[in-house]
């Protein structure tokens, strides 16, 4: 019985070395994606101070990705840009994530913390403040695009 547990033992001596450095290159994508999602969510909010929502959400979306607003899902980038070219531009909106986390393999991730909302509705200022769950993708090119928010 030790004579067959001993070459065992060894098939997964070398395993578990092999297995090393894959490991090591998951954990390296893995926080290489948290920071770059994070800072593609920096990139996104402040795209959409400085040259509105329309433009940062059209240029963050993935080709398929989704809105999901109060009673509806707006999908794809043509959809999105139906649904902010029915608001007013001078909506402002401010978020900052709370906490991000990314997949071991370093293509998916996602954010979610608070946003403030300032926008004029009838000519009355409205605030709003609230959470917001936002889903990444890394994209071909490497950069991270939103697929779900």
């Amino acid at each position: 019985m030790f004579m067959t547990i001993r070459p065992m033992l060894l098939v997964l001596a070398v395993c578990a070395i092999s297995a090393g450095p894959l490991f090591a290159q998951n954990k390296d994508a893995h926080a290489k994606a948290k920071g770059d999602i994070l800072a593609a969510e920096a990139a996104f909010c402040n795209m959409a101070k400085e040259q509105g929502l329309e433009a940062a959400f059209g240029a963050f979306a993935a080709d398929d990705a989704v809105i999901c607003r109060t009673t509806k899902v707006y999908q794809g980038k043509e959809g999105i840009k139906e649904y902010f070219s029915r608001k007013d531009k001078n909506d402002k909106l401010i978020w900052k994530p709370a906490f991000v986390e990314a997949s071991e393999a370093g293509d998916m991730g996602y954010t979610y913390g608070e946003y403030d909302f300032e926008g004029v509705r009838a000519g009355k200022t409205i605030t709003d403040h609230g959470t917001f769950r936002t889903i990444w993708k890394k994209q071909k090119d490497g950069s991270w695009k939103f697929v779900v928010d």
